[in-house]
């Protein structure tokens, strides 16, 4: 029986490398830019900050993102990433988009998180304010400004403030782009 799920496990996982050679393959005829990065662990939330800069005399341009890790029984973390965007004008092969060449995503700062970050949502009237849905039933808000960019070792969790109100997990998460400061968050609470 073993022996079978493993035979499953292997034609499946062929299938999968097959079909992802295809897709790299068919990159270029499908989309303007391309770019992968591997993180360390998987992220159940990505959002794009509004920020933009153009360095002067620099084909690219940086844009900042925001992920949370999902781990296996280790720090998790919310993090703000930096990329790099080639201009729509520079030249760019996409061949190198893998590489120190081309497009860079960097992790800028690592913020110590309580369990996985279900959910992560910038405050559109403050971006650098960003709240986060926890395991737990709390939502976490943080003012990454105030952050060091290297996580505390001890592991500890500073939010800048915690909420709560809700009894159990949940992945809703969105700030009130017309008002300032409100936060609306929905959980699996009965």
């Amino acid at each position: 029986m073993a022996s079978k799920e493993m035979f499953e496990d292997t034609v499946e996982e062929r299938v999968i490398n097959e079909e992802y050679k295809i897709w790299k393959k068919n990159t270029p005829f499908l989309y303007d830019l391309v770019m992968t990065h591997a993180l360390q662990w998987p992220s159940l939330t990505v959002q794009w900050l509004p920020e933009v800069t153009k360095p002067e005399g620099k084909d690219y341009a940086l844009h900042w993102l925001v992920l949370g890790t999902h781990t296996s029984d280790e720090q998790n973390h919310l993090v703000v990433a930096r990329v790099h965007i080639p201009n729509d004008d520079a030249q760019f092969d996409a061949s190198h988009c893998d590489s120190d060449k081309g497009g860079k995503i960097e992790c800028e700062i690592k913020i110590n998180h309580e369990g996985e970050v279900n959910r992560a949502r910038y405050m559109p009237q403050n971006p650098h304010i960003i709240a986060t849905k926890t395991p737990s039933s709390d939502v976490l808000v943080f003012d990454y400004t105030k952050h060091p960019a290297k996580p505390d070792p001890s592991g500890e969790c500073n939010p800048d403030l915690r909420l709560r109100g809700h009894q159990k997990e949940g992945y809703g998460l969105s700030w009130n782009s017309n008002l300032s400061g409100h936060l609306l968050s929905a959980s699996d609470d009965h």
